[in-house]
């Protein structure tokens, strides 16, 4: 949306008295007075005025603030709670000038950019902001990184899309619903069987009068055949439900295999600020939880819900054919059942959001909790953590109890709904049966029926709490499916097989949300082979000009090219092929140190593994391990120190042969020795290779050949060590906090 949105009638004239509509510079409404309540106000800025105003239902609106632009000192754009505010820092006094909600912090921050550049006479561009998206069905703000609108995910095309899974198994989709079908009819035949039994054996027939005392070998014979026939199809019914079971476990396990697989490379796909704005346990559950849900619906939920539908539509014909005045007695309570069923479903939906929401809460807290359980102990947070948890296992059992307990008042309300029908057949067919119209046979065989009929729908209540679940696991898990990642190949991405290492930021400007722009019309040349030191106060930006020069986030503004082509052109595998880092949290995988140092290069050898491991200054430590390079790091690298597995990081990306390097307080984690036998690996390393390094210890930059100082997200100063010191500024006053806190820590 364009800071300079379509005015009102009376914004328009009131402007049109004030200014050219020409010099309009920003024109956008908030939408919370500064008294904190909901309504709009216009914030206008032209080339030498700002202007607040209020429409009053005249032709021309009221005009709250009028400030000269040339009095601005400074515009800056907050967050506090409930709402934000925009403010004016003036020459003698501090002005509120507008609030808004959480919905326009990105458009203020904006404004409070370009308010800045105008009040300076800088040259300022059209800033285009990124609205949150609205769902053109209902218009509800869409949840971040999706284009999904929860409310408005129909459960049929979730189904479908589940289906959709199931097509590469189309054989054995085939041979379950035959399977199904056969099990359906094998299943109506013992009540058909038991009807014959007792009106052709045990009472009278073709004109044979039963006698006290006296056995018919006619009937005995007929008895022992038709208990046969009941033993074949419940043999028979048998044999078919277990070849039906393994190929539906097959097929619901082979279907979540598949979509497991999906979810995890889309997991693996999405930008690094899908994972920033969410927390590893909800990430998690999505394919624990989320997907073990789907397998219950898979393997028992859909072939219960196909057999019961044809047991219904199978009992139903045979009942019409049987008595269809009966059995449309017997339909009598459907329509109350339905008003019922359509009352419960959205309101058990809403329930079974809520727990699963929770489920989610609760695996964060017990994932963060155990990730960072050195962290708990070292500070003796034991009892606050398991308070922590118990609140959440608290909040999940409220949700779930409240879901349960609306099952059991859903459950025995349908009971009893179904239990009239049985009461109608029991008068209707008692009496028919006493008149001669109907035989006892029939009227068992009725009966037996109507339970049957019935006993899917009793259950309905299970079924219905079952399918909500799964469906909600579904949106889930497809709401992931169907996030797309910010950082995107191109479409016809330009191949680089071999990097040369010129790099060019160009006005680069890049916030990780909207509220705040961490980089500013950043702007760096680097040539090719050339090792530039990043620092800084922290917090100024250095790891981020990493970041988006690995593209793990692609710039709001300006570019960054390598050898000349913009780095979202490039193929994404090229340029990460011929990327190395070394982060400042190295982060080793569950493994050995050699899996590790070669996770970059699997088909390495173990000479170069060696190789690597004695650039980086490992080698040596490495052997001392019983196991060597075979030693197992534990989760995360725990079982090395710090030390160890920033320089088996190092190794691992020595071993990756970069053609761009990129060191993230490499040597942060070792101790001075180590620090300077590392920075002779470097030093080899960094020949004819571009490189960059960050690091707050500013003598470990000392053979850098050129540094760049950055404060605030802004390229402030450049040059050699000795260049710096003499301009006494940023980088100076660093060197001398530095200093004395090395004479402190000597002392």
């Amino acid at each position: 949306m364009p800071l300079v949105e379509p005015l009102p009638a009376p914004i328009e004239n009131t402007l049109h008295r004030l200014a050219n509509s020409d010099e309009l510079r920003i024109a956008f409404p908030t939408d919370i007075s500064m008294d904190g309540q909901f309504g709009e106000e216009w914030l206008v800025v032209s080339s030498d005025r700002i202007w607040v105003l209020k429409q009053n239902g005249k032709s021309e609106a009221d005009i709250r603030e009028d400030i000269p632009l040339n009095s601005v000192k400074t515009a800056h754009a907050s967050m506090q709670v409930g709402n934000g505010v925009l403010e004016l820092e003036l020459s003698d006094k501090t002005v509120q000038l507008v609030r808004y909600s959480h919905n326009l912090i990105a458009k203020a921050n904006a404004a409070a950019r370009q308010i800045n550049k105008l009040s300076k006479e800088e040259e300022i561009t059209d800033e285009v902001v990124e609205e949150r998206q609205r769902c053109p069905k209902c218009n509800r703000m869409l949840p971040d990184f999706t284009q999904v609108c929860p409310a408005c995910l129909n459960k049929g095309q979730v189904i479908s899309r589940l289906f959709r899974f199931m097509a590469p198994y189309k054989l054995i989709l085939f041979l379950s619903a035959v399977l199904m079908i056969t099990s359906t009819f094998t299943d109506l035949v013992p009540a058909f069987i038991t009807k014959l039994i007792i009106d052709r054996v045990l009472t009278s027939m073709h004109g044979h009068t039963l006698v006290a005392g006296h056995i018919d070998p006619y009937r005995v014979r007929l008895l022992l055949m038709f208990i046969m026939f009941l033993a074949l199809s419940r043999v028979l019914g048998s044999v078919i439900s277990i070849w039906r079971s393994r190929l539906n476990a097959w097929l619901g396990g082979r279907v979540l295999l598949d979509v497991r697989a999906k979810l995890y490379e889309r997991l693996q796909w999405l930008s690094l600020g899908y994972y920033d704005k969410r927390n590893t346990g909800a990430v998690m559950s999505r394919i624990t939880n989320d997907t073990n849900n789907l397998q219950d619906f898979l393997v028992d939920g859909i072939p219960w819900g196909i057999t019961n539908i044809l047991q219904l539509f199978g009992i139903g014909i045979i009942l019409f054919a049987m008595n269809w005045r009966l059995a449309a007695l017997v339909l009598i309570p459907a329509p109350f059942i339905v008003v019922l069923t359509r009352w419960f479903w959205p309101r058990m939906r809403r329930r079974w959001h809520h727990v699963w929401h929770r489920w989610s809460k609760m695996n964060s807290t017990l994932a963060s909790t155990l990730y960072g359980m050195r962290v708990v102990k070292a500070f003796a947070q034991e009892r606050r953590e398991i308070s922590h948890f118990n609140w959440r296992n608290q909040s999940l059992f409220e949700a779930n109890f409240s879901a349960e307990s609306m099952w059991s008042y859903y459950g025995p309300m349908l009971g009893l709904l179904m239990s009239l029908g049985s009461l109608i057949i029991w008068y209707q067919g008692g009496l028919q049966e006493l008149a001669g119209v109907m035989t006892l046979g029939t009227l068992m065989l009725f009966n037996q029926y109507l339970w049957q009929f019935y006993a899917p729908l009793q259950v309905m209540s299970r079924a219905l709490d079952w399918t909500t679940r799964s469906l909600t696991a579904a949106e889930r898990v497809f709401e992931v499916l169907d996030t797309e990642p910010e950082v995107k190949e191109a479409n016809e991405p330009v191949p680089m097989l071999r990097i040369e290492g010129d790099v060019e930021f160009n006005k680069v400007s890049f916030g990780y949300d909207n509220s705040k722009r961490v980089i500013e019309d950043f702007s760096l040349e680097v040539k090719a082979g050339e090792m530039v030191g990043l620092v800084g106060h922290s917090g100024a930006g250095k790891s981020t000009v990493i970041n988006l020069l690995a593209r793990f986030y692609d710039v709001n503004e300006g570019s960054i090219e390598i050898d000349g082509v913009d780095i979202r052109k490039i193929r994404s595998e090229d340029l990460r092929s011929q990327l190395g880092i070394v982060l400042q949290d190295p982060f080793l995988f569950p493994g050995t140190i050699r899996e590790n140092i070669a996770y970059a290069k699997p088909d390495a050898t173990l000479e170069e593994i060696m190789q690597a491991a004695k650039a980086a200054n490992c080698h040596e430590f490495i052997l001392k391990f019983p196991d060597g390079y075979d030693t197992w790091v534990g989760e995360r690298g725990q079982r090395l120190s710090g030390g160890e597995r920033q320089r088996i990081s190092i190794a691992r990306a020595i071993l990756h042969n970069p053609r761009i390097l990129i060191l993230d307080e490499a040597t942060a984690s070792v101790d001075t020795e180590t620090e300077r036998q590392i920075q002779q690996a470097i030093a080899r390393l960094t020949e004819n290779r571009t490189t960059f390094a960050i690091a707050h210890r500013l003598s470990t930059l000392r053979n850098a050949d050129r540094l760049i100082v950055i404060d605030n997200g802004k390229l402030v100063e450049s040059g050699t060590h000795d260049e710096l010191v003499e301009k006494d500024g940023v980088y100076a006053k660093l060197v001398k906090i530095q200093t004395e806190i090395n004479r402190i820590r000597a002392a």
